[in-house]
């Protein structure tokens, strides 16, 4: 499971990038949640690996962030397409003041509802992290 730190400074970074993008970011973890948005974006978290313990200077935990873009069916790729290209850069571009987080690198686009139009359409970039305290 991803530190606390981790996830509420993306959430931040999330809002902010929204703000910015005008792609509107929902919160969908054990939250239940109903867009309007025909175009919106979602974060989830997946902590692979770390050194040390919570309560030690010195803890380093590495994992990925998944960032989850949903179209309404019928609206095609590009819109999707086009959101991710501009909430990623955004998100990659973010530092950090204290030093604890670090994003090092993001994975390609990948379709992660092979291209129906169900419920939603969902594309999604992996984002590697790196958390200190």
């Amino acid at each position: 499971m991803s530190a606390s730190y981790v996830r509420s400074k993306t959430r931040q970074w999330a809002g902010e990038v929204s703000a910015a993008s005008t792609v509107p970011f929902y919160e969908t973890i054990n939250t239940a949640i109903s867009p309007t948005e025909n175009v919106w974006f979602t974060v989830s978290f997946t902590s692979e690996f770390n050194e040390g313990t919570f309560c030690d200077r010195g803890f380093i935990e590495q994992g990925f962030i998944t960032i989850t873009v949903a179209a309404a069916p019928g609206t095609g790729d590009s819109a999707a397409v086009t959101a991710m290209e501009q909430i990623v850069p955004a998100l990659m571009a973010k530092v950090d003041a204290s030093g604890r987080l670090a994003y090092e690198s993001y994975e390609p686009l990948q379709e992660n509802s092979q291209g129906s139009a169900d419920r939603d359409y969902r594309m999604t970039v992996i984002i590697n992290y790196r958390h200190t305290l």
